[in-house]
């Protein structure tokens, strides 16, 4: 007959619960409205002369 087993298992433990990190809120500003129309009816890149330059050398193909 074997000797009695002289150590016993330790209990497992609960795991514990890691707390929740609260994650830093962003907020953005949103550009008027007015801004952004304003750029858009911006056309006086079309009368640059580096872009006519640029349409003269492609309508010549």
């Amino acid at each position: 007959m074997a000797p009695v087993w002289p150590f016993t298992r330790k209990k497992s433990q609960p795991r514990k619960a890691k707390p929740i990190e609260e994650k830093p809120v962003v907020n953005y500003e949103r550009q008027s409205e007015d801004d952004q129309k304003n750029k858009l009816d911006d056309r006086s890149h079309l009368e640059d002369k580096g872009f006519l330059d640029a349409m003269a050398l492609l309508e010549d193909k």
